[in-house]
């Protein structure tokens, strides 16, 4: 047996682990895509800033 084959079967098992515990545990996995979807859009956003009254330009 030969490593590719060794990983390609070691990742099928982890696979097959890994959606038999999403079936069972399928609300936990809806909050962690959640968690991760809210760090990802918080990562975009930018804080404004105002500008401080000495700074302000001076309107007539």
């Amino acid at each position: 047996m030969t490593i590719s084959m060794l990983l390609r079967t070691f990742f099928e098992i982890i696979l097959f682990v890994a959606v038999i515990w999403c079936i069972f545990h399928e609300d936990r996995l809806a909050a962690f895509e959640k968690r991760i979807l809210c760090n990802i859009k918080r990562r975009r956003l930018k804080v404004v800033r105002p500008t401080p009254a000495h700074k302000q330009p001076v309107s007539f």
